[in-house]
């Protein structure tokens, strides 16, 4: 059984309620973002949301939780080499 305090641990939740609302922890930064993409760098890899009239809420920087509003129709984990990352960026966000 892990002894670490809760605090320390770390990792990451992704919580959709109802299709509306989706909540992620273990953020690292934003790549890029419009209302119908997010591209989103966390603790275990690129994560990419793709919906309609998507709308960043709240983004608390200092623990690295963000809050999406809108209708969330995909939730993707990318894994990718860097070369590749960089073909993706340029066909999703032409």
């Amino acid at each position: 059984m892990n002894s670490e305090p809760i605090s320390q641990v770390t990792g990451q939740n992704v919580i959709l309620k109802d299709r509306k609302r989706l909540e992620i922890s273990g953020i690292k930064k934003i790549e890029s973002l419009n209302s119908e993409e997010f591209l989103i760098d966390t603790k275990l890899g690129m994560l990419f949301v793709k919906g309609k009239e998507l709308e960043m809420q709240q983004l608390d920087t200092d623990n690295g939780n963000l809050w999406i509003s809108g209708t969330v129709n995909v939730i993707q984990y990318i894994e990718q080499t860097k070369k590749e990352k960089n073909n993706f960026f340029s066909k999703v966000f032409k």
